[in-house]
């Protein structure tokens, strides 16, 4: 495990160690929001060195952050919008063959993919670090779900207490990735799954935009390929490691307040004209999209135990 330099919360956090290799030698590779971007001359992760302070990411993550803060319809943008891609992701976990069953949700937000498993047979619980978005997800799930505050670390005496971890757009927040993906093993069950959504960097919009990628953010610390994913997964002990994809379903109206929020030269302004001509419906529709992710399916491997007499 990479060793996480002692700094103050108003510090940058230096990389030392690659989290996937271990290897220490990197080469710049641009920048995201002002953060200098390496990339791991070993494995080709690329990765924010250093990382933003703690005090920075206390600032980004705001009460508002899950919903583009707090304009007219922001909220309820964003919902529609997160509960047509928890359908399709799972629609792509039933095609996969994964039962309903006890499942955990890494970074819940405001409980929007939960609403939509329990309607799916799951019995769900949430974790997020975000106590504003634990308290709304809980008024949205009811007391039958669990919903906790805090780092997936708090959830570690659970070992093998779950059929299904989620984890969408998480992994690229946290300073960690190989610890994360190795607690999440151990929360799974024997032959229980796991499934990643987090930005591909390989992807057609990473490749047009280049620079002006919509992904290139201060909270995302890792940026992943397929390649270097499934490596991760490997690496915490996973297998059966499948790539679903990289689409989810988003509206224009979504987009639009997306680029409203991190501004691109250009993009943003074409995108508020074609939002303000469209008739309401229509840009609040969401819609099935290549949206520049990954999608990956792992399973860890093992003989579940017999049940107790």
């Amino acid at each position: 495990m990479p060793p996480t330099p002692s700094v103050s919360p108003n510090d940058r956090v230096p990389v030392l160690v690659c989290p996937l290799c271990g290897h220490t030698s990197f080469t710049p590779a641009g920048r995201s929001a002002g953060h200098p971007v390496v990339c791991c001359d070993t494995c080709r992760l690329h990765l924010l060195n250093p990382q933003p302070s703690e005090a920075e990411l206390m600032e980004i993550y705001h009460p508002t952050y899950s919903f583009f803060g707090a304009g007219p319809g922001a909220e309820a943008c964003v919902s529609r919008v997160k509960q047509a891609t928890a359908d399709h992701y799972l629609d792509l976990l039933a095609r996969a063959g994964v039962p309903a069953g006890r499942l955990l949700e890494i970074g819940c937000g405001d409980g929007d993919f939960l609403l939509r498993a329990t309607q799916r047979g799951f019995q769900v619980e949430g974790v997020d670090y975000s106590a504003h978005s634990c308290k709304k997800a809980q008024a949205k799930l009811g007391a039958s779900a669990r919903i906790s505050c805090g780092e997936i670390s708090m959830l570690a005496d659970r070992r093998e207490a779950y059929d299904l971890c989620v984890a969408t757009d998480v992994i690229e927040h946290v300073r960690q990735p190989a610890t994360f993906l190795r607690t999440v093993f151990d929360l799974l069950r024997p032959q229980g799954w796991v499934l990643i959504v987090t930005p591909n960097l390989e992807s057609l919009t990473a490749k047009l935009m280049g620079s002006r990628w919509l992904e290139y953010k201060a909270e995302h610390l890792y940026y992943y390929t397929p390649r270097t994913l499934v490596r991760q997964l490997v690496q915490a002990g996973f297998t059966d490691i499948r790539i679903l994809g990289g689409k989810k379903m988003l509206s224009v109206d979504y987009i639009t307040r997306h680029f409203v929020t991190y501004p691109v030269v250009g993009v943003t302004a074409v995108l508020r004209w074609l939002r303000a001509i469209l008739p309401l419906a229509w840009s609040q529709r969401p819609w099935l999209v290549p949206a520049g992710g990954i999608i990956a399916l792992a399973r860890k491997p093992g003989v579940e135990s017999p049940p107790r007499a």
